[in-house]
Order: C-alpha cells, then sequence, then structure tokens
C-alpha cells in the first residue's frame, strides 16, 4: 500500500483532541486528497487552537459537540483517538458495517520504510525518546513522533530506509497493533505500575495492551524492558502463547552508570530520569556510539516541560511535575528529593489506589496542599485528619506553599491524578503553574 491509496478515499477521524496529534493525523489525509470527516464530543470554541490549522484544508468536514451514527456508516475507514473507548457505540456500528478502524500507530506500522525504536510505559516515556532521539542525533537522521504529540502519520511522507524514528507509544496506541500485526523493531518498556484503570477491566489488561509493543517482533529485533517485569513476559510467552520472537534484555541500572551520570553533570531529577538515561545509554551503544559521547550529550539535556522540571525563585526550588499523572509517578517525584518537601497534589481519580502515596507522603512530606478532586477524596481518607490544606485554586496552592517555604525549601506540584475537574489536562495545568509562580513568588 502507498500513500495515493488513500485519494479520495472516505476517512473518518474520530476525536481531534488538542494536543496536536489530531491535528497531524487530519493534516496527513487531507494532504493526500481523502474525503475527510473530523468528530468529535468537543465544541468549536473548545476545539479552536486545532481548528485554525486546518483552515486551509477544503477537503475537510467537521462534526463538533457530537458524534453522529450515519458518520460511522458509511466510510472507507476509521482512524480511532486515542482517547476513544472501544467500547463506544459508534465504533459497534462501523464494526457492524464492516468498517476498518486504524489507529495513527496502526497505519504507521503498516507504512513505514525506516528503522523504528518504540518506547511504552507508565512513566518516563517521553522523557526515554528525547534522551535516544538527541543521544543517536549525533550519528544518524533521527525523527521523533507519536504520543509525544508529534503524529507518526504527519512524519510518514519525510521518512525513507535511512532515517531512524523514535516513537512514543502509550497503551492505547500499542494494542493498536494487533490490527496490522507489527512491532517496532527496538521495542521498549520503561517501567509499568497502576495507570488508567478507569478505562482498563484489570491491571492485567493494562499490562498485556503495553507488551503488546513486543508481540510481532522478528528475530533480529530487539526487547529491552525492566527486570521486574519478567514474569509477565514469562507468563505471556507460556499462558498466552505469543512466542516473543526478538532478542530480550531485562535491564537493571548499576550504581556504576549512576556514578557516571553524576560524574558527567547529568542534570535531569529523579531515579527515573536516570533509568531512562540508562536505556538511551544502551541504544546509543547498540548503534555503535562511543560511551563519552553519549555522556557528553546526556549531560547537556535539560528535562522536558512538566517533567520534574526545576525553576529557581528567590532561594526556593519549585519544580513543575504536572506530567505525573498517577501515584506510581508522584512517589518517584517525591524520592527524588533529599530533604522533606512541601508538596502540591490532588485532582481526578483514575481508580486508582492512594495507600503507597499516602505512606510516602506522611515520610517525606513536611506541608501538604490539596488540589480539590475526586481522587483528592481517596487520598484524604489514607491521611490523618486535617493533614494537609485542601483549595480548589491552584493559585491559592501556590500562595500557602510560598507563606509555608523557608529558605532552600522545595516546592513540588505533582498531582499523581488527572485534571479534568479543574483543568483541561495536565499540560494546561503545568502552564498555569509555571505562570503563577513567575507572576507570585
Amino acid at each position: 500500500m502507498n500513500l495515493d491509496f488513500f485519494k479520495n478515499k472516505k476517512i473518518l477521524i474520530m476525536g481531534l483532541g488538542i494536543h496536536g496529534g489530531g491535528v497531524g493525523t487530519a493534516r496527513f489525509f487531507a494532504q493526500l486528497g481523502a474525503k475527510l470527516t473530523i468528530t468529535d464530543l468537543k465544541t468549536e470554541k473548545e476545539l479552536k487552537k486545532s481548528l485554525d490549522q486546518l483552515k486551509k484544508f477544503n477537503n475537510i468536514k467537521f462534526v463538533l459537540g457530537r458524534h453522529r451514527e450515519e458518520d460511522f456508516q458509511n466510510q472507507d475507514l476509521i482512524i480511532k483517538n486515542p482517547a476513544v473507548r472501544w467500547n463506544s457505540p459508534y465504533l459497534k456500528i462501523a464494526k457492524k458495517n464492516k468498517i476498518p478502524i486504524q489507529s495513527d500507530a496502526s497505519l504507521y506500522f503498516l507504512l513505514t520504510p525506516s528503522y523504528t525504536i518504540g518506547v511504552t510505559g507508565t512513566k518516563g516515556k517521553s522523557t526515554t525518546c528525547n534522551l535516544i532521539y538527541q543521544v543517536l542525533k549525533r550519528k544518524y537522521e533521527v525523527v521523533l513522533g507519536g504520543n509525544i504529540g508529534i503524529s507518526l502519520l504527519e512524519i510518514l511522507p519525510q521518512l525513507n530506509s535511512r532515517k531512524i524514528v523514535v516513537a512514543e507509544l502509550s497503551s492505547w496506541q500499542t494494542e493498536t497493533l494487533k490490527f496490522v500485526k507489527k512491532s517496532p523493531q527496538i521495542a521498549i518498556i520503561t517501567n509499568i505500575s497502576s495507570d488508567h484503570l478507569n478505562t482498563y477491566p484489570s491491571f492485567q489488561d493494562y499490562v498485556e495492551a503495553k507488551f503488546l509493543i513486543a508481540r510481532w517482533q522478528k528475530k533480529e529485533d530487539e526487547f529491552i524492558l525492566p527486570k521486574n517485569l519478567s514474569k509477565y513476559f514469562f507468563y505471556f510467552n507460556k499462558n498466552k502463547k505469543w512466542k516473543f520472537q526478538s532478542k530480550v534484555t531485562f535491564y537493571q541500572i548499576s550504581k556504576n552508570f549512576e556514578k557516571k551520570l553524576a560524574k558527567n553533570d547529568f542534570k535531569l531529577l529523579g531515579q527515573g530520569a536516570k533509568n531512562n538515561a540508562f536505556l538511551a545509554f544502551k541504544i546509543g551503544k547498540l548503534f555503535g556510539l562511543e560511551e563519552n559521547e553519549i555522556f557528553k550529550t546526556l549531560s547537556k539535556i535539560k528535562p522536558l516541560f512538566g517533567r520534574l522540571q526545576p525553576i529557581k525563585k528567590k532561594n526556593l526550588l519549585w519544580v513543575n511535575d504536572t506530567c505525573s499523572t498517577n501515584p506510581f509517578a508522584t512517589i518517584q517525584s517525591i524520592k527524588s528529593f533529599n530533604k522533606k518537601i512541601i508538596l502540591i497534589t490532588g485532582g481526578t481519580d483514575k481508580n486508582l489506589p492512594t495507600k503507597d502515596l499516602a505512606k510516602v507522603i506522611k515520610k517525606n512530606v513536611k506541608k501538604l496542599i490539596l488540589l480539590s478532586g475526586s481522587f483528592t477524596e481517596k487520598l484524604k481518607r489514607e491521611l490523618p485528619k486535617n493533614f494537609g490544606h485542601e483549595t480548589s485554586s491552584l493559585k491559592t496552592a501556590v500562595l500557602l506553599a510560598k507563606k509555608y517555604a523557608k529558605k532552600n525549601d522545595i516546592i513540588l506540584f505533582s498531582p499523581a491524578s488527572a485534571s479534568f475537574e479543574l483543568f483541561k489536562d495536565e499540560f494546561e495545568r503545568g502552564r498555569k503553574f509555571l505562570r503563577l509562580v513567575k507572576e507570585l513568588v
């Protein structure tokens, strides 16, 4: 199948979204001359930024603020946005009408001419992808894409067999690889902990979705995953009869590697970032880079937005960790500091446990500020009464943190949850936090 195949095809994109991936996918099909319909439950006002980027195309029809049954009955192809759940009645209509359903990721793997390094996991996907990209860029033509906010389909036209793609893949993207029975040549799982249990029936289902990243690898391919996930690997191989074909590496970071990172002035905070750096180091070595040049590159990389992103203000260290959207991530972030901290946390529940987070808070947090939400209500039940100050205003939370803080204190904004009760998403939440710190501190 070549890209001309999509000319004049009737294609429905279910979910445009606001993070850029949906816009990139829409641009890809529109530029190829497809007859495109985009449907989204969000309104025109909510999607304004995304819609503005598609104004120039006259082959796109928009159905916004709703979905219509008729749009799912007469299409050549449906592209499912990662946020759309499989039990959607509209997807059932499409299946009933025998319309193929794909994602940007599954179509990418069907069409790409490029060698691909795929990265999934609960925490650290974006950081790992960025570190690998920066390391390999020294010697190779590398393209970054995927869940990091760059549609895998939009990068397709620029690809060839010489280029390497570093692709961040969410569990919603890895589970669609079964449509095309394709996997990246190098598949990486950074870690797995409880997340998205508001959309997956069980933790086991969530783990299985992640492991699908390597399900269709070939003998010459590589599968790299943490040592503590080996039990799942052997379970899927034996009980599910997946029979992974590729070379498998169970990794565990060594103290010696951590010392080398410190010696080379690695700037990213936390144990998770060190693990991510180890994965980038391993990929660099696989591609023939010298150890010294890998460490030299790693030492120059700054944190991505919202991922333990430090802001030094008037003898205080403020840390924007808005992308920690589950308890495991926030636990790792709290443990990144060797002193008690002031923590701003809380938000919308994703059906995740709070017990372990509460234990770490009691041990490592000297002042707790809670942002109101369904997750916060659950967390409070695990904490002593009146342990933290609760507010529904991020501005109030920042002002309280400033009031409590003493010289050289660390104020960590790590919500451990989603943000839908107070913000559009974690990125809006993080931008507002940075703005408030700049204005108020």
